[in-house]
């Protein structure tokens, strides 16, 4: 019998969530055949199965989150290929104990307390022990709320019983009521974005570009064939600002409580999908044409879509660009996608008059930032260089 388990798929991922099974028991699979898709906190893959069989037992249901190195899957192989594959997976992963089937009850009393990388993380730098937290999510797992209750329970036993509540409590759920718990993508999101707004202290500029030239060289460049887009010029325009203001292009080392000023411009581009915000990576875009990026910016758009994005899509981001404007908005204050420091938010356009009766398009920009690292003096410095490429397009070509 063939084990397959959740493989290291590096990154410092150390669990993922079941989100399809593509197999069910009794199935034969082929090898190389699509088996399982799994979400990490890095990006959702597609796993296919190594070997060829009958699927005879599935460990795990949808839903369920799993670490690296439990088995998933059981597969019954032929005669002599299944002793060969077992050995590389021992090379390959550790061997933990094999849960048993989801369908029963799991004892994890005696295993390390359930929770996310980012719970450890956040209960580590509060110094609370995870094993004194009682969790409330599915098989005892801990989460964000847990701790939060868990902090102010220890504060409430500091304080004065007779002191004011701090909270109202919640009314009681009603039949009427519809409960919704983060599953899948928005777990992840409910979790990173939790994790960036406890740990950095954001804040926020705004200013109003003038993107009338922008607008008449993406039209002009279209009835030439070409399918360059703002999005384009943005991503073009952050990396020349980025080499002039070095500290917005950095990453938070959280664990040495430091920050990294990255030499590469890896410009993330905030995708809306059915399932969720996704944020996919131009590598290298200083070393990009506007119309290379204009390409990576719709292949990228076009696989998160369809859920077929690479870890390496979504890997090693250095700054942010969130375009909101695509779907409407004057104006935003995004969330830094963590570790980053700065995110850049772009909006929709409206029409202004000028100082001459000249009617000109106008949109907001906004720049939240690392208040740890970047002032304001800096941050504001960025933006209006920013607004100055916008406003001057040549000057990014340049």
């Amino acid at each position: 019998m063939y084990t397959f388990k959740l493989p290291d798929i590096g990154e410092g991922v150390s669990e993922g969530e079941i989100v399809k099974w593509h197999v069910k028991e009794g199935d034969e699979i082929r090898k190389e055949q699509d088996m399982v898709e799994i979400m990490t906190d890095k990006v959702t893959v597609r796993i296919p199965s190594p070997v060829a069989g009958r699927i005879t037992k599935i460990i795990f249901p949808e839903g369920e989150v799993v670490k690296v190195g439990e088995g998933l899957i059981e597969i019954a192989t032929a005669e002599g290929g299944a002793e060969d594959n077992s050995e590389k997976v021992v090379e390959s992963a550790p061997s933990p104990k094999v849960p048993v089937h989801a369908s029963e009850p799991r004892d994890r009393s005696a295993e390390r307390p359930l929770a996310s990388p980012a719970v450890r993380r956040i209960a580590m730098e509060s110094g609370i022990e995870l094993s004194n937290v009682k969790g409330s999510g599915e098989n005892g797992r801990i989460t964000l709320e847990d701790l939060d209750a868990y902090k102010k329970q220890t504060k409430a036993g500091r304080e004065d019983k007779r002191s004011i509540p701090l909270e109202v409590p919640i009314a009681p759920v009603s039949e009427q009521d519809e409960i919704l718990e983060p599953r899948g993508l928005r777990r992840l999101i409910f979790e990173k974005m939790t994790k960036s707004k406890a740990i950095i202290p954001h804040f926020t500029v705004m200013e109003s570009a003038d993107v009338s030239e922008i607008l008449h060289a993406v039209d002009a460049l279209k009835e030439k064939g070409s399918k360059i887009t703002l999005t384009s010029f943005f991503i073009k325009a952050a990396t020349v600002a980025l080499k002039e203001y070095p500290y917005l292009n950095a990453i938070y080392d959280e664990e040495n409580r430091r920050y990294i000023l990255r030499k590469e411009y890896n410009i993330g581009m905030a995708i809306d999908t059915q399932d969720g915000l996704t944020v996919a990576v131009v590598h290298n875009a200083d070393r990009l044409s506007l119309s290379g990026i204009a390409d990576k910016v719709r292949d990228l758009a076009t696989r998160a879509r369809s859920s077929s994005l690479g870890l390496g899509d979504v890997q090693n981001g250095t700054f942010t660009v969130t375009n909101i404007g695509t779907i409407g908005g004057v104006v935003s204050t995004p969330i830094i996608n963590f570790p980053e420091v700065a995110i850049l938010g772009v909006h929709r356009t409206f029409k202004q008059m000028d100082s001459t009766g000249k009617q000109r398009s106008v949109m907001y920009l906004s720049l939240s930032c690392d208040h740890r690292l970047i002032d304001g003096a800096m941050a504001t410095r960025f933006i209006m260089r920013i607004k100055e490429l916008i406003e001057n397009p040549l000057l990014i070509l340049v």
